[in-house]
Parts: structure tokens; sequence; C-alpha cells
């Protein structure tokens, strides 16, 4: 896999704004004793732009609103039995030199990214599948109707959480993804789905699947949202 189609300036200039304030507004407003860093993504849906073609959706994030994209997944949606069939992959960024692991697991020798129960582990233990820019290498989700051992494919099967490491500098940190994989009979086939994310701001310490801030940091949070969603509004008006 060689080239994937961007997203336009201006979608990504949003998805960009919208990840990089809602972390950071976590960071300003965590708890003093709470190393848990969480973001709610609004359930972005991240779909094939242009479907029944041989290009791709590519859409980078920003785990922890550094301006450095740690993570990206591309999506291609085509009708099933097409010669280029669907799929929902991760893999690393496009920024030089990158590399991000994600839990999985290589099954006769293709890789596959593992769909994890709330609760999971996920630190330096976990078996992490090594992505890296300069290779072009991912990890399938899903691919076409669905490889016998893509876990993200079968709905009602389909959403779950995504382990990460990734680096801060030159820190190992470890976080988790809520996503949801649309079925290949859908009317986004292979769309992904971001709900949120947390990241454990402590270097190596690991995090739980679905884990997030102490309640306290949770509701300052919520507040700091209402707050700037009504100066967005007021500004617009």
């Amino acid at each position: 896999m060689k080239t994937f189609r961007t997203l336009s300036p201006s979608t990504s200039a949003r998805l960009a704004s919208y990840s990089s304030t809602a972390a950071v507004g976590a960071l300003s407003l965590a708890s003093s004793n709470a190393s848990i860093v969480y973001v709610n993504a609004g359930n972005t849906l991240l779909a094939d732009p242009v479907p029944n073609n041989a290009n791709y959706g590519f859409f980078p994030f920003d785990l922890n609103a550094d301006s450095i994209n740690d993570i990206a997944f591309a999506v291609r949606a085509t009708a099933t039995g097409s010669a280029t069939p669907s799929f929902a992959v991760v893999l690393a960024s496009e920024v030089v030199g990158s590399a991000v692991g994600v839990i999985g697991q290589e099954i006769a020798g293709y890789p596959y990214a593992d769909r994890l129960s709330g609760g999971t582990l996920i630190d330096g233990s976990s078996g992490f599948l090594v992505l890296t820019e300069a290779d072009s290498n991912v990890a399938s989700m899903a691919f076409g109707p669905g490889f016998p051992n893509s876990q993200w494919a079968v709905p009602g099967s389909n959403s779950g959480y995504l382990g990460v490491r990734f680096n801060i500098g030159t820190a190992e940190h470890f976080a988790w993804m809520r996503l949801t994989v649309a079925p290949q009979a859908s009317a986004t086939p292979r769309a992904i789905t971001v709900h949120e994310w947390a990241y454990e701001d402590v270097p190596g310490v690991g995090i739980e699947a679905g884990a997030i801030p102490e309640p306290s940091a949770l509701g300052l949070l919520a507040l700091g949202s209402v707050g700037l969603a009504a100066r967005r509004r007021r500004k617009v008006a």
C-alpha cells in the first residue's frame, strides 16, 4: 500500500482542531492526582470520501494534542465482490520516521489488530504489532466481507477497544481508542467511528481499556465543554 486518498484541507483542519481542543481541555482540567487524559471524539466517522474506486480515505490522529500525528486509519469502501475489496486498517502516521504499536497478532503471515474488551490491561507486556511510516505496514481491522481472523468485521462484534503504544517525545505511553467498524453491507462499508480515547500521561505506565479520569476531573471537563460550546454559539451569533 503506497497511495492514500487524503482528507480535504478543511476536513483535516476540523478534525485536528476538534481533537486538539478536546485533549487540551482534558489536560488542563484533570484533577491533580489523575494521570489519565481522556478525549471524547464525538463519534467521528472516518469514511472513504469516494467509494468504489482504488483509492483510500486516510485519517491521522494526534492523541495528545502536541501537533504531531501519532496514529492513522485508512478506509476503502467498494461493493462486495469488487476487485479492490473494502477494508479498514490502522497504521503509523505520515510523519517521517514515525512508528506506533497496536495490540494484535500475525496469523498466517498477516497482521490483525485485536478488538479488546473493557478492562484489558494495555502495557509493556502486551503483544504489540509495530507499524512504521517507512514501511507503510498496516494492521487489518476488517477486510472485504471479513477475513476469518478480522476481529472487527462481524456485525454485533464490530465495536471495542484498540490498544495503542505511542511516543510523546522519546517517552513511551499507552492508550486505548474505542472504535466501531461499519459492516460491509452498510451505507458506509468499513467506515470507522471513533467514539473516544484516553492515554496514560505517565511514561511507561499501563492503562486499562475504557479507563477514564476520576469523576471530579470528568465533571470539570464537562463544564469546560459546555462553556466552550456557549462561546462558539456567541461567536456565531
